[in-house]
């Protein structure tokens, strides 16, 4: 009989990212177990499905009902041998909303919310991001945002906001991580770097 550890990541009710992050926090802590995760809607299901996957789990899935679980076994699907993930060591991210994507704003900031959640769990972190316009207004004392950011920060990453901006917006003094940049600190470093304009 196997002694393969076995460990159920129950995420019924709960919508991506949430059960690709809990499977990851099991799977990054338990390497060599084998991991069900449940969930109960067909996007979870693709999403952890295609997670398993690019970490070398075998999946198997079976419905009950309108569960779906996702038995996830470890090195069935051997991916290539590269122990340490790709480093992005001079990747920048731009900031210039407080919004992601174009159309609905309040659609743009849930799926903010959702982007600072992932980026903390993401395997690789940008070196820094800077915040301009109305995107230096996750970076104030009262912003949703704050708590994540601030995590990010504590792993290193710098975070940086343009002091003309928080000025224009009248929360210079509210600002609750990182520093105060200008425009010629940011254009050096996004021109000397991998910049990504979000």
């Amino acid at each position: 009989m196997s002694n393969t550890k076995e460990l159920t990541v129950d995420v019924r009710g709960s919508l991506c990212p949430k059960p690709v992050i809990e499977t990851k926090k099991v799977s990054d802590a338990n390497p060599s177990a084998v991991i069900i995760t449940i969930v109960d809607n067909e996007v979870s299901r693709d999403n952890v499905e295609k997670f398993g996957k690019s970490r070398g789990y075998g999946v198997d899935i079976r419905q009950d009902g309108k569960d779906f679980y996702l038995t996830m076994t470890p090195n069935a699907n051997p991916v290539a041998e590269i122990c340490e993930p790709m480093s992005y060591g001079n990747r920048v991210i731009l900031m210039t909303k407080d919004y992601l994507g174009e159309g609905s704003e309040e659609l743009g900031r849930n799926l903010m919310k959702t982007f600072w959640v992932c980026m903390l769990e993401a395997d690789v972190k940008p070196s820094k991001i800077y915040f301009i316009n109305s995107s230096v207004k996750m970076v104030v004392n009262d912003s949703v945002h704050l708590e994540n950011i601030k995590k990010l920060a504590d792993l290193g990453v710098e975070i940086a906001a343009c002091g003309i901006c928080l000025d224009y917006y009248g929360v210079k003094e509210e600002l609750g991580v990182g520093n105060i940049t200008n425009m010629y600190a940011i254009t050096d470093s996004i021109l000397g770097d991998n910049i990504i304009k979000l």
